[in-house]
């Protein structure tokens, strides 16, 4: 049993030796009829005046890059060229139907393609791969498949930068033959995307490819030369974006919004806004890395440099403010200009919705017996008033005590100065209670035994026309930075959207 089925594998390895023996002494026959004559150095045509008719289809497989500094797109595509060699005929019956061939392109006329938008080197710019293949039918048509990496030219326009399109395009055409030579003509079915690769920065929106006819200035050949042109619409996919610029230059925003609320006194609001500064000076920096050197200007840089411009104003109207509070402390306390007084209020008043007797400090605390029984004269009320609003505003400072708002808005207010003094007198016991006092009481009861208490001129009256000029200062600083912060928010709530929902609106409708 085992000497019959010896003897079936080595029939059946005979057989198949001899077929592949016959199928190569087939193949060698028909190369040695095909090329024993062939030029690859003329056009395979018997009339030299017919043109060469070259099919040209493409494969896009891949955007790989797009450098927009450079402006240079880097795609991965398959150019697909037929034409019928009249040299490379052969009948199938004669070469045991046979009826396709393979060879090197080297052997063959191909045609000069070349990409007349190359941004890589001269070499890289024809369509042709060293050792790449090609079919030959036996009616004579022959089809060449190249598998290519092309830089080419793009024209980037960053106007709506990162929510821009970009169209590219591919031009392919003979570099040496004219129209009357080789004539380029496309082949049926437009763009081949069925291999395509998806992009992580770029959707594909739209593939297109068409065929002109140019005069001889495009080329080194005379004559009109055909030009394929593969045309690409590409969209950027702005999330990345939205995560690392935008949405932390909105959190910045907030962040200056936030300063208002602070006392105007204060210099922290100055830090802040120059942190923020600097903070959209990088992720400006960032954005100029990204896009070409250009005269336009993106979308993204434009709000960002709108975010700044708006912070500088702030960090200005913050200066302005505290030095309008700073002059309250001045002695004497210079007149508040009544223009400026009279536009507070009767305007930013109203719209920041601050009356000016606000800044009266109006707390309903409970007096003692005492405080209620003891009389006051005019000279020692206001004397008394003054030494309590400022007796505790180097002590206080780091706990937000602001005595300015216990000042009255005018002498002609309804508010005597017996209940102005009761109320001062209330805060006074307040701030008694409070850390920051009794840390400054036994702050001097140590340095008392060492340090005599300095010997100072018993304090000049304070006339009610000083305190009222105190309070219209405070009063000033209030409602100018009450308005600054309205101004910046009705500011940035236009910039974020007229530039980041209105104008990238507009460029999808006109697309």
């Amino acid at each position: 049993m085992n000497n019959y089925r010896a003897i079936f594998w080595c029939v059946l390895l005979g057989l198949n030796n001899a077929f592949g023996l016959q199928v190569g002494l087939t193949e060698k026959r028909l190369r040695l009829y095909l090329f024993s004559e062939y030029n690859s150095m003329t056009r395979p045509v018997q009339n030299y005046s017919h043109a060469v008719t070259v099919g040209v289809g493409l494969w896009l497989n891949q955007i790989l890059d797009l450098d927009e500094k450079k402006q240079i797109i880097t795609t991965s595509v398959w150019v697909k060229e037929t034409w019928f060699d009249e040299s490379l005929k052969w009948d199938p019956n004669k070469y045991e139907n046979t009826t396709r061939l393979v060879v090197f392109s080297t052997k063959l006329w191909l045609p000069d393609m070349f990409v007349f938008n190359t941004a890589g080197g001269h070499s890289e710019g024809f369509v042709n791969v060293t050792g790449s293949k090609l079919i030959i039918d036996s009616s004579g048509i022959v089809t060449w498949t190249v598998p290519l990496i092309i830089k080419s030219s793009c024209p980037v326009d960053v106007t709506y930068f990162p929510y821009d399109q970009q169209t590219c395009e591919i031009h392919f055409g003979s570099w040496i033959y004219d129209v009357t030579k080789v004539d380029l003509q496309l082949l049926s079915g437009g763009p081949n995307l069925k291999q395509y690769i998806l992009n992580n920065e770029f959707d594909l929106l739209n593939v297109n490819l068409y065929r002109t006819t140019v005069d001889e200035t495009c080329c080194p050949g005379n004559g009109s030369h055909p030009i394929i042109h593969f045309q690409m619409t590409i969209k950027r996919k702005s999330i990345y974006y939205d995560y690392i610029v935008i949405a932390p230059t909105i959190m910045l925003c907030i962040l200056t919004l936030a300063s208002f609320w602070l006392p105007c006194h204060h210099g922290e609001k100055i830090a802040i806004g120059l942190t923020v500064f600097l903070t959209l000076y990088v992720l400006q920096l960032l954005i100029a890395e990204n896009v070409p050197d250009t005269n336009t200007t993106p979308v993204l840089g434009v709000f960002i440099f709108l975010v700044m411009t708006l912070n500088c104003i702030s960090l200005i109207m913050a200066t302005l403010v505290m030095g309008i509070k700073k002059r309250s402390t001045l002695k004497p306390v210079p007149q508040v200009p009544p223009l400026m007084l009279k536009a507070c209020k009767q305007l930013l008043a109203k719209i920041t919705c601050t009356p000016p007797e606000s800044r009266f400090h109006a707390y309903n605390l409970c007096q003692e017996e005492d405080d209620k029984d003891k009389p006051f004269t005019a000279t020692e009320s206001w004397d008394s008033l003054d030494h309590l609003l400022h007796e505790f505003d180097d002590v206080a400072d780091d706990e937000d005590v602001s005595s300015a708002h216990l000042l009255p808005c005018a002498v002609s207010d309804d508010i005597s100065q017996s209940s102005i003094l009761a109320s001062a007198l209330s805060y006074r016991r307040t701030l008694k209670n409070r850390r920051s006092y009794r840390r400054a009481i036994h702050g001097e009861n140590q340095q008392s035994s060492a340090i005599s208490p300095p010997q100072t001129d018993p304090k000049a009256p304070v006339s009610p026309e000083t305190l009222v000029r105190k309070q219209e200062w405070c009063f000033v600083a209030e409602t100018v930075d009450k308005a600054s912060f309205i101004v910046y928010l009705a500011s940035m709530f236009i910039t974020i959207l007229t530039v980041l929902v209105i104008v990238p609106s507009f460029q999808n409708l006109n697309i």
